[in-house]
């Protein structure tokens, strides 16, 4: 098990904040045109450079392959949501549930890199 590596958790947390963010904006824009998928390529964009750095980090540090592999679920999961949004708008539901997904996936993640760094 790799140590602890506060700029994993960092971007982490970042990435959080970001998520958080779209599923809020999205939300609010249930019913409206906005909600469109055109109206939020730049999140997909953003988000995506954010997990590869994360993933690229995380491949940079020895015996890390649980991250590694945390962050590539991250990323399918990220894929995904691109995939359902371009099909449509959400409805509240379904931001609901996306974002108890990816709110788990992060958790995850962030669980244990704290819990690396107690050296547990």
């Amino acid at each position: 098990m790799s140590s602890y590596d506060e700029k994993t958790d960092n971007a982490v947390t970042a990435l959080q904040q970001n998520v958080e963010m779209f599923f809020v904006t999205v939300e609010s824009q249930t019913g409206l045109p906005e909600c469109a998928y055109s109206n939020h390529i730049s999140f997909y964009q953003q988000s995506k450079v954010a997990v590869s750095s994360i993933a690229v980090r995380a491949r940079a540090i020895p015996d890390n392959d649980i991250t590694v592999e945390q962050v590539e679920l991250l990323k399918n999961s990220l894929n995904m949501l691109q995939q359902l949004h371009q099909l449509g708008c959400f409805t509240p539901g379904q931001v609901e549930n996306l974002r108890t997904s990816f709110n788990s996936s992060i958790t995850a993640i962030l669980k244990l890199e704290l819990a690396k760094r107690r050296g547990s």
